[in-house]
């Protein structure tokens, strides 16, 4: 995926897809959004915040989400994020 696809909100995989209806994840507004889907249309089932991005580079992005009260930082490059694509269902 390349940094233009990731702001424009495409919806993405981390790491490649691994079943039908796997969860997507898209940049919205500053944060990152999962989409949970459905396994027999991959439609959106619920659309819910994920994290907040605190830097968009070159190459990746930089978020941050509290859990359990400890702040968990993640760095992922855009070359680990593959594009959602719509299958026949």
């Amino acid at each position: 995926m390349t940094k233009e696809q990731f702001i424009s909100g495409t919806p993405f995989y981390i790491n490649g897809k691994s079943y039908k209806g796997e969860s997507t994840y898209n940049y919205e507004g500053g944060c990152i959004c999962k989409q949970s889907r459905s396994s027999i249309d991959e439609r959106i089932i619920i659309d819910s915040y994920h994290c907040n991005v605190t830097e968009v580079g070159k190459t990746g992005f930089e978020g941050f989400a509290f859990i359990l009260g400890k702040k968990v930082v993640v760095k992922l490059k855009f070359a680990q994020l593959q594009e959602f694509t719509q299958e026949e269902a």
